[in-house]
């Protein structure tokens, strides 16, 4: 058969589903009215203790032939709806993979219907999840988040990540041939702990577009969800307050002797500006045995007050990148550009050492919407989220001194 003609009997086919299923809701509603009015009836007689009258005992027999009748319709309806539901790989379109087709994901937006997605989903909740949906939104976010891309992702089934990070002080010794070895100190462990909340975004387009069989459902909800989504967790990763929200990198308690939790914050020599020595000082005050996978963030206006400095030879200390895709470097390390960094800081360190971004394995959960908004279709899509500092030695802070 033609492709242009499977394409067809596609679209057909999918506009008598659409068109069955609002037909069941049309059923089902009415049998609720009916049930209504029986309860009605009964209720006043009842609260008017007496006997049931022949105009209200005729009423009630028809209300019952009615519900006999419709309950008949539905049951045939629904038996059919799941029949026709088990040829749609084998008349219409074939599922070579787990990805649904538009189709199915457009079933889904217009009646609700999550059986007809076949994958990912709970019927219990009321909700659908889709693998390969949630793998498009997790990638364009990690485009999205800077933080999702340098820090250390987890991915949990709990409420909360824990781990255990040693605060150094233990020991070792030398010992020669036969010397009798004594015991030395172990390091120190403290337990860190990151919560996941959830994270929403609401995206609603109008019933006529999503009507349009060009319109690519999958596309939209993927564009839409990790756009919001981005905006959201990008600022939480940064400034974050740790209630209900990922705990921001930049909310930490600062020293220049820090404790365990505490970020190491050095401060410019001059107010108001950077200048070579400040950046120099930066790179030697994070622990060597950081140095080798650190890197740079800050906001366009740092990057650019630090691109007119050079060393002493002559050279500039920070170089723009040549090769699209590639970051720029200052002193030879990455510098990554987030907004969310204020004018006055530099944040520097090894950042997935020193950060840990959790998400939970439910992935993107969605619910259908077409009460809130008349006219719209909407999808609630809820995911789960956590950040925190983890080894708080592995980031230190350059600011500017105050005036």
């Amino acid at each position: 058969m033609p492709e242009s003609t499977c394409k067809q009997n596609l679209i057909r086919f999918n506009s008598l589903q659409v068109n069955k299923m609002k037909r069941l809701l049309e059923l089902r509603q009415n049998k609720a009215s009916l049930v209504k009015s029986a309860n009605s009836i009964m209720s006043k007689v009842e609260t008017e203790k007496r006997s049931m009258t022949g105009e209200e005992n005729t009423q009630l027999t028809e209300l019952r032939s009615q519900l006999t009748a419709i309950n008949s319709h539905i049951e045939h309806a629904q038996a059919l709806a799941d029949e026709e539901r088990t040829l749609i790989g084998e008349s219409t379109e074939e599922r070579t993979s787990d990805k649904p087709s538009n189709t199915e994901m457009r079933t889904f937006v217009q009646t609700g219907d999550i059986r007809s997605l076949s994958v990912g989903v709970n019927a219990d909740g009321g909700f659908a999840v889709v693998p390969s949906l949630d793998k498009v939104i997790a990638v364009q976010m990690r485009d999205q988040v800077t933080l999702m891309g340098l820090a250390t992702p987890k991915t949990i089934s709990s409420s909360s990540y824990e781990q255990i990070v040693s605060v150094g002080g233990g020991q070792s010794g030398w010992a020669a041939e036969s010397e009798t070895r004594s015991e030395t100190a172990t390091s120190k462990m403290n337990k860190v702990s990151i919560a996941v909340n959830a994270l929403y975004a609401y995206p609603k387009a109008t019933i006529e577009i999503l009507d349009q069989n060009d319109f690519n459902i999958e596309e939209w909800l993927a564009s839409e969800t990790s756009a919001q989504f981005a905006e959201d967790l990008n600022k939480a990763l940064f400034v974050g307050t740790g209630t209900g929200q990922p705990k921001g990198i930049l909310t930490y308690t600062r020293s220049a002797t820090p404790a365990f939790g505490e970020i190491k914050e050095i401060t410019s020599a001059a107010s108001g500006v950077f200048d070579l020595d400040d950046v120099r000082a930066l790179k030697k005050a994070l622990p060597k045995a950081y140095r080798k996978a650190a890197s740079y963030i800050m906001n366009d206006n740092a990057a650019y007050a630090l691109q007119g400095i050079k060393d002493t030879t002559g050279r500039y200390i920070y170089l723009e990148a040549v090769t699209a895709g590639e970051p720029d470097t200052l002193f030879g390390k990455p510098v990554h550009i987030d907004e969310q960094m204020p004018d006055d800081e530099i944040l520097f360190g090894d950042i997935a050492r020193g950060y840990t971004v959790v998400s939970h394995t439910s992935g993107t959960k969605m619910i259908k919407d077409m009460i809130t908004t008349p006219g719209f279709v909407k999808l609630h899509n809820t995911a789960y989220f956590g950040g925190g500092v983890t080894d708080s030695k592995a980031l230190v802070v350059l600011k500017k001194k105050a005036a």
